[in-house]
């Protein structure tokens, strides 16, 4: 992360820990909000991990930036004169800024890899996309927008706009003297060493995160299952040798799973839930024992790790402080009827079965 910018994420924790760790502060914070007649809003709590919390954090103190400021000068404690003079700078509303629209664009693609029904191909690209639209935004008309944005942001905060860099001299003893370096004014000291540079960050980082080549054998079982597209030569050695498959088995099952493929419903490209379900109505996993032995690796490898996360938040919502004393059982029903909320559950059948379970439960009922 460009330095800037990292110290900017600095002084926006310190503001969440200043403010939303007292009650009292932050009723004086809610109560400066309403009286300017805006809806309370809170600061957010920055995460490393996530970008959806990055963005409502950043979004709550742009929106809010005069509020805070207000509730800074409010506040007797020795740390809001430090931060009010770290806010009230040119530096901290353009980074806060560029930030906050950066955070905009990936914060889509950050809700989009929390869905649990997508699969790899899709991920990637979701994010071409947005590294289209991250890339889009690298040019001189797109950073004058940005620049005379927080100008204008600056200027109705009654924030001095940006000084011009001090021109350093040449030494004499490299030849200087009277000359001076070749400094850049001021506005492209911020295009150059600052927007240019979080982009380039920002873009590399996705890149490399999501670098094809890393997950190529996933795309190419992706295309063998969800589409009705046959894989090549090349492609099926490279999934056979990765996999310790033998490699006439699989040509060979790829055109019988591809022919039953043809005769589906399914459009261009299908989800791996349907394509189980389609494998086990067909008894596909007994015909195809090669394929069936790819499909059980892919389907094991995530996309992302969001449902695993939701379920142990699941554990700490339901054992609550009154309910201390449940038991691993009953905890575990509980979680699992919270988890699997979404499949449909046939009550008389579970009633059925608990009335036949006992003899006396059938004289009761």
């Amino acid at each position: 992360m460009v330095p800037s910018v990292r110290n900017n994420f600095g002084i926006i924790s310190a503001l969440y820990n200043l403010i939303e760790s007292s009650t009292k502060r932050h009723v004086i914070f809610e109560e400066i909000q309403e009286e300017a007649g805006l809806k309370a809003l809170t600061i957010k709590q920055l995460s490393d991990t996530r970008w959806t919390c990055r963005w409502n954090c950043l979004k709550v103190v742009l929106t809010r930036y005069p509020q805070i400021i207000s509730t800074l000068q409010v506040m007797e404690a020795p740390e809001s004169h430090l931060l009010i003079h770290s806010m009230e700078r040119f530096d901290f509303v353009f980074h806060l800024f560029i930030m906050s629209e950066i955070y905009l664009i990936t914060n889509i693609l950050s809700k989009y890899l929390q869905s649990s029904h997508i699969c790899i191909s899709q991920a990637l690209n979701q994010v071409k996309m947005t590294v289209n639209a991250l890339e889009s935004l690298r040019n001189e008309t797109e950073f004058e927008r940005f620049y005379s944005t927080a100008l204008q942001i600056s200027e109705e905060n009654e924030i001095d706009p940006p000084k011009e860099l001090r021109k350093k001299k040449v030494p004499v003893r490299f030849g200087g003297g009277d000359k001076t370096l070749n400094a850049l004014n001021i506005e492209d000291h911020y295009r150059i060493n600052t927007y240019y540079a979080v982009l380039d960050t920002i873009i590399t980082s996705i890149k490399t995160r999501f670098d094809e080549n890393i997950i190529i054998d996933v795309l190419l079982m992706e295309k063998l299952f969800l589409t009705k597209t046959l894989l090549n030569e090349n492609e099926l050695k490279q999934l056979s040798k990765q996999y310790s498959l033998n490699y006439d088995d699989l040509r060979g099952e790829q055109r019988l799973y591809k022919a039953k493929l043809s005769t589906s419903t399914y459009q261009s490209q299908a989800t791996l839930s349907e394509i189980r379900l389609f494998i086990l109505e067909n008894h596909l996993n007994a015909c195809l024992p090669v394929m069936d032995e790819l499909f059980k690796i892919l389907w094991t490898i995530p996309v992302n790790t969001c449902t695993c996360e939701r379920s142990f938040s699941t554990l700490r919502r339901i054992k609550t402080y009154l309910r201390s004393t449940t038991g691993e059982y009953r905890l575990s029903g509980l979680a699992l009827l919270n988890i699997e909320r979404e499949v449909e559950i046939d009550y008389g059948e579970i009633v059925k079965e608990f009335i036949s379970a006992k003899n006396t439960r059938k004289i009761v009922f």
